[in-house]
């Protein structure tokens, strides 16, 4: 009895480990998304010489980068993470509620996305003159580097 006792809590305690990694790596996947989408961007931006606009789609955990192809390119995040909250730098003059725009030059506003899945959270900040990508900051963290502190 003491055994299958033992067995049951080594089972739930191997369970509870696991799941812990899966949603680490979640988390991981959708900041590479998030890379993905900035760089692609970025990358639209400079080729085609003129300003293009990403959109953050926090309902459909989805990011579009709205170019002039036939049909806008989508990210879609890892199942289970959702898009818990967006964050702009001061010089918002190229940003619109959910949308970020990059200049000709490749150039936008610092942006931080924060990725949720369940309980956990993790903050991506895009730097946007740099294109320079910061993990793992906190909440004040991410605040002090938008506002320049």
């Amino acid at each position: 009895m003491v055994v299958i006792a033992l067995m049951g809590m080594l089972a739930s305690l191997a369970t509870m480990s696991i799941h812990g990694v899966i949603v680490r790596q979640r988390l991981s996947r959708a900041a590479e998304v998030v890379e993905q989408f900035d760089t692609a961007l970025r990358r639209s931006a400079l080729v085609q010489r003129r300003d293009v606009t990403g959109v953050i789609d926090r309902n459909r955990h989805r990011l579009f980068v709205d170019s002039d192809a036939e049909s806008p390119m989508t990210f879609k995040l890892p199942n289970h993470v959702e898009i818990g909250s967006v964050r702009y730098g001061s010089s918002n003059q190229s940003v619109r509620g959910n949308r970020v725009t990059f200049n000709e030059q490749g150039v936008s506003p610092s942006y931080a996305v924060r990725l949720d899945s369940g309980t956990n959270q993790r903050w991506v900040l895009l730097v946007g003159g740099t294109g320079q990508i910061v993990h793992d900051l906190d909440r004040g963290g991410v605040e002090a580097v938008l506002e320049g502190r």
